[in-house]
C-alpha cells in the first residue's frame, strides 16, 4: 500500500504588501492570478508519490507574481514526468528548473521587465522524500518529532557565514540576508540548478515543511519548532504558523506548506 500524505498550505499577502508575489504547488493545486490577492488555504490527503513547492517571486508590482506563477504552472507540466522517473529525479528537477528559467528570460526580453523567483520543492517518493531549493525559501524535515532545516539560503549573508566571515546570528540580522546570489530568472546556467538534500526515509521522517521567507523573517527557528511540536495536523500547523507571523508584523508575503507522511500500515 502506498504511503498516505496529509498536507495543508496557506498563503497571505501580509500586513504591509499590497500584492502577493508568492505561489505554491500542492500535488497539482496552485494559486491562480485571481486567487492570489485573497487569503488562501487548502488541505487534502493524497498517496505517494507527490510533489510540493513554494515559490517567492521578486521584481515588484506584477513582475514577481508573473515569475512565481510561471514556476508553478510549469511544474504542473513537469510533475507527471518527474514522478514517472523517480530514479532520475535530480535530472528531471534540473530540467524543470532550466525550463522555468528559459521562460522567465523570454518574458523579461519580451516585456522589458526584470523578475525572478525562489524555489523550494519536495518530491515525495514511495519510501523517501527529498528537498530541493534555490534562493532563500526554506525546507525542513521532521525527524522523531524534531524539526530540522535542510536547505541553505543562496544569499550574500549566508555565503559570508559559510565562508566564516560572519556568524549565523549575524547572517540572520544582516541587510544582505535577502540579497540573492541564485534564483530562477538568472542568466547563469549553473545558478538555476537547485541544490538537493539527501533522501529522507519514511521510517525516520514523518514529513516536512516548506515556506517563503515571509515566515522565517517573522518567526525564529525555535518558535517554528515549538509550533510544529504542538500542532496536531498539517492544517493546524500552517494556520498557527501564519497567524503567528502576521501577529509578529507580517512584513512580507507568507506562504507555508506542511506535509505529514504515514506508511500506510
Amino acid at each position: 500500500m502506498s504511503a498516505e500524505i496529509k498536507f495543508a498550505v496557506r498563503s497571505e499577502i501580509g500586513n504591509v504588501r499590497t500584492n502577493n508575489e508568492d505561489n505554491f504547488f500542492c500535488n497539482g493545486v496552485i494559486m491562480t492570478a485571481l486567487e492570489r490577492e485573497r487569503p488562501f488555504f487548502f488541505a487534502g490527503v493524497t498517496e505517494a508519490p507527490a510533489i510540493f513547492a513554494v515559490c517567492d517571486g521578486m521584481g515588484g508590482e506584477d513582475c514577481g507574481e508573473v515569475a512565481s506563477l510561471t514556476a508553478v504552472e510549469t511544474l504542473r507540466e513537469y510533475s507527471p514526468k518527474i514522478l514517472r522517473n523517480l530514479l532520475d529525479e535530480d535530472e528531471e528537477v534540473s530540467s524543470y528548473a532550466k525550463s522555468v528559467n528559459k521562460k522567465l528570460l523570454d518574458i523579461m526580453r519580451a516585456q522589458r521587465i526584470r523578475t525572478g523567483t525562489t524555489l523550494v520543492l519536495s518530491v515525495v517518493g514511495s519510501y523517501s522524500f527529498r528537498i530541493y531549493n534555490i534562493g532563500d525559501s526554506r525546507g525542513f524535515r521532521i525527524e522523531d518529532g524534531r524539526l530540522l532545516r535542510v536547505t541553505d539560503d543562496h544569499t550574500v549573508a549566508e555565503e559570508k557565514m559559510r565562508a566564516g566571515i560572519i556568524t549565523a546570528e549575524q547572517a540572520e540580522k544582516s541587510h544582505e540576508r535577502h540579497m540573492l546570489t541564485r534564483f530562477l530568472g538568472d542568466d547563469d546556467d549553473y545558478g538555476v540548478i537547485p541544490d538537493a538534500s539527501g533522501k529522507f526515509s519514511f521510517e525516520a521522517h514523518k514529513g516536512g515543511m516548506l515556506c517563503s521567507d515571509g515566515l522565517t523573517d517573522m518567526l525564529s527557528f525555535s518558535e517554528i519548532s515549538r509550533i510544529m511540536r504542538v500542532a496536531k495536523d498539517p492544517s493546524e500547523a500552517v494556520n498557527i504558523l501564519v497567524d503567528s507571523a502576521l501577529k509578529k508584523g507580517g512584513r512580507d508575503n507568507i506562504t507555508c506548506i506542511v506535509f505529514q507522511i504515514s506508511d500506510g500500515e
